[in-house]
């Protein structure tokens, strides 16, 4: 029974428990929440968001000198969902990931779906959507940002439309059983430097994009020395990876499968004399492994498959002296 079906004023009825969870909400966060005023001075947006989601991925960027992306790659069971839901999604998923970036400051975001306009400013009678709206307002209030949602034609959305039919290929990591093993035998590793917010095995990692937790995008914009590094790279990066390694000093393990034939191979393999380069101190070989990788998004890439194709060498790599 509804609050408008009831007999008198004084009458019970029976509340959901999403009613009771924003109750909670209220609750707990009313004293805490910054005083606001009904009619707020214009001030100029501190920062310009533009946000946008195809049917397999959801991407916002900052506007600027230095173009800072967030970029989430759906489920299988969020594909279904509506284009309102993932363009809201988006929204949340930026928020959530640039937070600390985003704090204190008037934030403009700009998207072509006017639904997400209206539910940011008013929240959903539709649940699903209606907990992002709570999410993204929660999100708002405990970092002190204030958020305005524009409506612009598609037109004129064109790069955060480009940026959310990026697929990613390259979001497969290694099972959780294989991390631990390493990291009793050779660990304790203390920083994965490829991976997202869903896949990493380690709470300081980097990421190709801005994701929730994140410690630093782009792994070859920082200094390895002085960690023990977690190294588990897309294949067209090992020879980066290998440099960015000896540059730095590092030490760290690495996964890579056993292709004599790749870019890679001259850079481990020392052919004169038969063994692998000084710098890999020791070597784990599995012979077509069963349940060694996780499948990212792409349910056809060669990470998905078990057994794996080949064999898949583990790397304890030490630069440092």
């Amino acid at each position: 029974m509804s609050v408008c079906q009831r007999n008198t004023w004084d009458s019970y009825f029976e509340i959901s428990t999403q009613v009771k969870t924003e109750l909670e909400f209220w609750k707990s966060n009313c004293k805490s929440i910054p005083n606001l005023l009904v009619c707020p001075i214009h001030k100029i947006p501190e920062r310009i968001i533009f946000s946008d989601a195809s049917m397999y991925a959801g991407t916002c960027f900052v506007d600027g000198n230095v173009l800072q992306i967030a970029h989430y790659m759906f489920s299988e069971q969020e594909r279904l969902k509506s284009s309102t839901w993932r363009e809201l999604k988006s929204v949340e998923f930026i928020l959530e990931s640039m937070f600390a970036q985003l704090a204190g400051k008037l934030v403009k975001i700009y998207t072509d779906n006017q639904n997400v306009v209206h539910i940011c400013r008013v929240g959903s009678m539709k649940l699903d959507l209606h907990e992002l709206a709570m999410n993204i307002y929660t999100t708002c209030i405990v970092n002190s940002i204030t958020i305005e949602v524009e409506w612009i034609p598609r037109s004129e959305n064109v790069q955060a439309d480009y940026l959310s039919r990026i697929f990613d290929f390259d979001d497969w990591a290694v099972d959780d059983s294989v991390f631990l093993m390493f990291n009793n035998r050779w660990g304790k590793f203390t920083f994965d430097r490829f991976a997202d917010d869903k896949n990493h095995k380690i709470a300081r990692f980097n990421s190709k994009f801005w994701v929730p937790g994140t410690t630093g995008v782009d792994a070859f914009a920082f200094d390895w020395s002085g960690e023990n590094n977690w190294i588990v790279p897309p294949v067209c990066l090992v020879c980066r990876v290998l440099n960015h390694v000896l540059t730095c000093r590092a030490k760290g393990v690495s996964v890579v499968p056993k292709w004599k034939s790749a870019l890679f191979w001259p850079m481990v393999w020392n052919n004169t004399e038969n063994k692998f380069n000084d710098f890999i101190t020791d070597v784990v070989e599995f012979d077509r492994p069963k349940h060694f990788f996780l499948s990212g998004s792409d349910r056809d890439s060669v990470f998905a498959k078990s057994p794996f194709i080949s064999s898949v060498l583990v790397f304890k790599l030490d630069c440092s002296s």
